[in-house]
């Protein structure tokens, strides 16, 4: 019986630590994508283009702290285990 808990807590541990590695390739996206806008947003005349890739990139901002935030919440649940 014992075994099978610590079967059952190292994969959870497995599953929250590749979670962790998903979410943090798309943090690492969305700041690519916020600096490819900004580029964008430097060579574009266009008012209205400007104003909705900073739109986009405000919402990647609290995309960013929710995923961060995740992260955290996933590392705490490790750590009870």
């Amino acid at each position: 019986m014992k075994n099978e808990l610590d079967a059952i807590k190292k994969m959870h541990e497995e599953q929250g630590r590749q979670k962790i590695q998903s979410i943090r390739q798309k943090i690492d996206t969305t700041k690519y994508n916020m600096e490819i806008s900004k580029e964008i947003m430097a060579e574009t005349p266009s008012d209205k283009h400007q104003e909705n890739l900073k739109e986009k990139n405000t919402n990647r901002k609290h995309a960013i702290a929710g995923l961060q935030k995740e992260i955290r919440d996933i590392e705490q649940a490790l750590d009870q285990e």
